[in-house]
């Protein structure tokens, strides 16, 4: 008795004769896995936010959120952006936990042109403001603290931000540049009492500057 072939799916049958002539280039290609795509900004800003969101809460060390926020910015795909957020808790409602501006919900961007927030207006505890080719400043110098310590995340992209803060303020930079520079206020460290304000982002070809209100040019 002569034994049967068995059957493989990679046999003769099997083979669309369609196709078997086709050049490689021009086979249908194969739907990448979603973690293989590649990340747009939009994601990385939602990572940046989730992050920001862990430093606030002491999740993270500010350390270690700078070093996961430098990956971040720096990740080309969807699978180099998840490791960064695995070990934080999961996001509510299906929604991100992405910081707020005051008073609309959503990030202050400014586009080709300027803009000044000044006086009491009230400051969250998550906060974001994004500068690309415009300058931007933020008057915190009257602003009215919702919480004793917040997170302002301030980022440009060959954009200019700067930010006066109170005399007795803490101010810790944890943010990143590239070919682009972050000045803070090193003259003396604020009050033990004072506000705490962390600030996050990445500048691009672009500039931070935080200085005290007491050497803010237009409060002299």
């Amino acid at each position: 008795m002569t034994a049967s072939k068995p059957t493989r799916p990679w046999s003769d049958a099997a083979i669309d004769p369609s196709a078997a002539d086709l050049p490689a280039a021009d086979l249908p290609a194969a739907d990448l896995p979603a973690a293989d795509l590649r990340a747009a900004d939009h994601d990385r800003d939602r990572t940046a936010a989730r992050l920001a969101d862990a430093l606030a809460q002491g999740r993270l060390t500010p350390e270690e959120h700078a070093e996961r926020l430098e990956a971040a910015y720096s990740a080309r795909t969807l699978a180099e952006l998840a490791p960064l957020t695995r070990d934080l808790p999961a996001e509510t409602d299906g929604r991100p936990t992405a910081p707020v501006a005051p008073g609309d919900g959503e990030p202050v961007v400014v586009v080709l042109s300027k803009l000044r927030r000044g006086g009491q207006w009230p400051v969250p505890p998550l906060s974001a403001f994004r500068a690309r080719f415009g300058a931007l400043v933020l008057d915190l110098s009257h602003a009215v603290f919702t919480r004793r310590e917040v997170v302002i995340e301030a980022g440009s992209f060959c954009g200019k931000v700067e930010m006066v803060v109170p005399d007795d303020a803490q101010v810790y930079d944890t943010g990143t540049a590239l070919l682009g520079k972050r000045s803070t206020p090193g003259d003396h460290p604020g009050r033990a009492d004072g506000p705490v304000i962390r600030i996050t982002g990445r500048s691009v070809l672009g500039h931070l500057r935080v200085v005290r209100e007491s050497d803010a040019p237009f409060h002299h």
